[in-house]
């Protein structure tokens, strides 16, 4: 399951503000984005990350790392390269 869904990148892009508050406010990239990851499974009431979750070794590391990817994308830091990830590129720079 290596493609990120529309649906589940829409729900990371929404969680990006709070990642960013996380990171300006001193903590790591990394840190931030486990925090955001662990927010986003606590609080999947459409099961939206089961499929995911369920067939990873790590899934928060997993999700942060995603996270991370994605507020590149979104920032305009990175190509985007799979999927639906052109779609997000640009759309909330720093």
């Amino acid at each position: 399951m290596a493609t990120w869904t529309p649906i589940e990148n829409a729900k990371i892009v929404g969680i990006l503000p709070e990642y960013r508050s996380l990171v300006k406010n001193e903590d790591t990239n990394n840190s931030a984005g486990r925090i955001c990851a662990q927010e986003l499974i606590d609080n999947d009431k459409l099961n939206i990350f089961t499929d995911r979750i369920n067939k990873v070794k790590y899934p928060i590391d997993t999700l942060a790392k995603h996270i991370i990817r994605m507020d590149d994308i979104v920032s305009g830091n990175a190509i985007p390269e799979h999927a639906d990830e052109s779609n997000w590129a640009n759309c909330y720079k720093y």
